[in-house]
């Protein structure tokens, strides 16, 4: 969640109610399976803002917006991106065990699919599914705040895990100009409303160095769920004009 900018925030915080660990962990797990029950769409975005050029020029390529929609074991992700003021887009569908990428940059077109089998759809879906960037074991506390019935699930003391990850989804980029990054602060929360995942927030700075200046980094990752008319997936209208790779080909 966002940092309290603000006298009034605080005086609310004072006035709500504050629920243990364990009954947040059991509000996650029941917003975990209504997912599991029903078609459902969650709108991720994520940005970076920092004023050393060369870093922001190097991170342009991870500020996009990512719909994803997911349908039992059927999926469809819209990725828009800008890469050094040019648009790219990439859509991915697993429909029916058959992973299909339309991906267009600078007016150039590349299709392709891969049939797969149960072992890779679990790897990808590991690595790719429509769940939150954390687990709780990630977070040392949890609490939640009760306002306008609604809960609100605050994340504090990120573990180790955590802070790799969050490290590592910089640590490419910031190699190819010769850059360090190492974060500094960590604020996560998520709204849950009747039982259901609403949004989450994250907001992480980190303190980078390049060629021995340093300046902070703010990354930024907001996620929105709806399930009320929820597009249906189906497989591309076109299958044919899609070439057939191998599983490993596809994701590198």
């Amino acid at each position: 969640m966002k940092k309290i900018l603000s006298l009034a925030l605080v005086l609310v915080m004072l006035c709500v109610m504050l629920i243990s660990c364990d009954n947040a962990q059991a509000l996650l797990a029941k917003a975990d399976r209504a997912l599991e029950g029903a078609p459902y769409k969650m709108t991720m975005h994520m940005d970076f803002e920092c004023d050393n050029k060369a870093i922001d020029t190097a991170l342009s390529m991870m500020k996009m917006d990512i719909p994803v929609t997911v349908d039992g074991k059927n999926i469809a992700m819209d990725m828009s991106m800008s890469i050094m003021g040019y648009s790219a887009t990439a859509k991915v569908t697993v429909y029916d065990m058959v992973m299909y990428y339309d991906i267009k940059v600078l007016g150039q077109s590349v299709k392709m699919k891969a049939t797969l089998d149960e072992e890779q759809y679990n790897e990808f879906m590991s690595e790719n599914n429509a769940e939150l960037m954390f687990d709780p074991e990630d977070f040392g506390t949890l609490t939640v705040e009760t306002k306008d019935d609604k809960k609100y699930v605050a994340f504090g003391e990120i573990n180790r895990e955590g802070l790799d990850q969050l490290n590592d989804m910089v640590k490419d980029s910031l190699e190819s100009i010769g850059g360090t990054a190492t974060v500094s602060s960590v604020t996560y929360g998520i709204v849950l409303n009747d039982g259901k995942y609403e949004s989450a927030e994250m907001v992480c700075v980190y303190s980078v160095t390049v060629a021995n200046e340093t300046c902070n980094l703010t990354l930024r990752l907001d996620v929105d769920f709806s399930y009320d008319n929820v597009a249906s997936i189906t497989a591309p209208s076109n299958p044919g004009s899609y070439e057939e790779v191998d599983y490993d080909e596809l994701v590198g």
